[in-house]
C-alpha cells in the first residue's frame, strides 16, 4: 500500500526523543511546469557523499523483512542525484531553521520552494523534488529524521520502521539523494531528509 502521508513513528531511546517520518507517492507524472530555481546547498563532499550511499546500499543489498509490510529482497543499488540532494538539503534546512518534524515546508522565510515558485502555501516534497530540477518522474518518497547524529544511527532507526524500512527496500528506484543539517549551538537539532526517485 503506497500512502501519500504517514503518522510519525516516536521512539525513545535512553530518555531522548527521536523522530521519523515518511512519505511517498506513485502518480502517473504530469507535466511540470515548474521553472526550476534549485536551492543553494552547500557542496557535499565526496566522503559524506560516499557515506550517505554505502550506507543505503548497504541495507538495500541484503533481503529484510519491514514489519508488517513483509520480506523486501535485496535491490539495485541507488545512484546519487545531486537535485534530490537539493531538494533533501532544503527541506533539512527548514526544518531546522524552524524546529519543525514534517514532510510539508513551514510556508516561512526557509520554505524556499514556497517562495521562488510563489505558492501562497507551504510547498511539499513533490514540488519541492521538481522546482531543484528532478521533474519527469514515476515514483517519489521521502523519509525525514531527527534527534540522531549520525548516518549509521539514523539507518538503524529508519530500518526498525516499516514504511521507512520500505521506502529505502522499494527497487523501484533508481535515484537518491540524502541531507543533514545540524545547529552546533543546540543540543538535539538533527534534522535528516531522505529523498527516493524513479524516472519514467
Amino acid at each position: 500500500m503506497t500512502l501519500l502521508r504517514m503518522p510519525y513513528k516516536y521512539i525513545v531511546i535512553m530518555g531522548l526523543w527521536l523522530l521519523v517520518g515518511c512519505t511517498s507517492t506513485h502518480y502517473v507524472y504530469k507535466q511540470s511546469h515548474i521553472i526550476s530555481h534549485p536551492y543553494p546547498a552547500p557542496r557535499l563532499d565526496s566522503s559524506t557523499k560516499h557515506a550517505y550511499l554505502h550506507a543505503v546500499n548497504t541495507m538495500r543489498s541484503h533481503g529484510r523483512h519491514c514489519g508488517n509490510l513483509g520480506y523486501f529482497p535485496s535491490a539495485p543499488r541507488l545512484q546519487w542525484n545531486d537535485s534530490l540532494y537539493h531538494a533533501a538539503y532544503e527541506h533539512s534546512a527548514d526544518m531546522l531553521a524552524n524546529h519543525a518534524f514534517q514532510h510539508k515546508g513551514s510556508f516561512g522565510d526557509s520554505d524556499w520552494t514556497a517562495k521562488v515558485q510563489h505558492l501562497g502555501r507551504a510547498s511539499n516534497f513533490k514540488e519541492r523534488i521538481e522546482n531543484n530540477g528532478y521533474k519527469k518522474w514515476k515514483r517519489l518518497a521521502q523519509n525525514i529524521a531527527s534527534g540522531m547524529s549520525t548516518v549509521q544511527e539514523t539507518m538503524q532507526q529508519w530500518k526498525q520502521s516499516e514504511h521507512h524500512c520500505a521506502n529505502i527496500m522499494n527497487p523501484v528506484f533508481t535515484d537518491f539523494g540524502m541531507a543533514h543539517t545540524k545547529n552546533r549551538g543546540e543540543r538535539f537539532s538533527d534534522y535528516w531528509t531522505q529523498n527516493f526517485a524513479a524516472h519514467q
